[in-house]
């Protein structure tokens, strides 16, 4: 599931915060131009499509990420390469397009666990 462009942005301040519990007012003075009541509505959207955790504290409606960054980058590739009838084109043609130090890092981390 992909992230439009403030939710992307109000989940990089969850993830810039190693996973910090926040509420609706923390989240909203990060964004000065946006309404409060516009932060609130993307938190809950955020909370419905499963990116954050939100529980009560008090009166106060908190939220935390429910994964890591890395965790939801790593689905949108496992999704687009789900999407596809030919996995190894579409592998063998993202291994030429990184950068040469991932593909080295990349068979290091094969060569490791297949000793």
């Amino acid at each position: 599931m992909t992230l439009g462009d403030l939710e992307r942005q109000v989940m990089d301040i969850f993830w810039d915060g190693d996973g910090a519990t926040l509420t609706v007012r923390d989240v909203a003075a990060s964004f000065p131009d946006h309404a409060y009541t516009t932060i609130m509505t993307v938190l809950s959207r955020l909370a419905g499509k499963g990116f954050l955790l939100e529980s009560k504290d008090g009166r106060l409606n908190t939220f935390r990420p429910a994964a890591s960054r890395e965790d939801y980058i790593t689905s949108l590739l496992l999704s687009a390469l789900a999407s596809t009838d030919d996995r190894h084109a579409v592998l063998t043609a993202f291994a030429a397009a990184i950068d040469p130090k991932d593909r080295r890092f990349l068979r290091g981390l094969f060569t490791r666990k297949s000793r």
